[in-house]
């Protein structure tokens, strides 16, 4: 992920890099489209690039996205220091990306419990500016700072994880990607819009 500092980077973490991160990754990438915003996605478990399986490529289908050209990427190959969010499934993806590739904490989240966070804020917090239309990147890092705040005195909930459909059912594989399209689609908004809860 190599970007200037003008552009908001997100990078999505699972175990293969196959299911969940790379339905979070192109998600969000169609919902950014036009934003200064780049979304990538890895896995802690990738030993050679790999294809999403069947049944989350027809599940992303069946919700709009196409995935055919997505492979598995190794979590060792990402570098962080641009990077301002990282966001995981399970809190072995968070511990990884923060003990062993030395992320900032305060950028790295479970997605369930970043949305779950961001959805506290006031619309109106002091802590949060206004910047223009034109400044969404500004708004961004400033919502996620305040959230980080937020979650200080409270600690992660075994609910915040998404678990791994990788060789369940197929209703599994569209159920977790439904899940992690909406809490994207939220993510998204409450991130980047000019009136996230308005």
């Amino acid at each position: 992920m190599q970007s200037s500092h003008s552009t908001f980077e997100i990078l999505f973490i699972c175990t293969g890099n196959q299911c969940r991160s790379a339905v979070a990754e192109v998600v969000t990438r169609s919902l950014t489209e036009g934003l200064p915003v780049a979304v990538s996605s890895a896995g802690t478990g990738v030993a050679q690039p790999a294809p999403s399986p069947k049944r989350t490529l027809k599940a992303a289908s069946t919700l709009g996205y196409e995935l055919g050209e997505h492979r598995s990427r190794p979590l060792a190959d990402e570098q962080f220091e641009s990077v301002d969010l990282v966001v995981g499934f399970e809190m072995a993806h968070v511990a990884a990306a923060v003990i062993e590739r030395g992320a900032d904490r305060a950028k790295t989240w479970l997605l369930p419990q970043l949305v779950g966070m961001l959805e506290r804020l006031p619309p109106d917090a002091p802590s949060i500016p206004a910047p223009t239309e034109a400044e969404p990147v500004a708004r961004a890092r400033a919502r996620l700072e305040a959230a980080d705040r937020l979650r200080s005195s409270a600690s992660p909930m075994l609910g915040d994880q998404i678990a791994d459909p990788m060789g369940r059912s197929a209703k599994t594989h569209l159920a977790t990607a439904r899940t992690i399209d909406d809490l994207c689609k939220r993510m998204v908004t409450l991130l980047l819009s000019s009136r996230p809860n308005g």
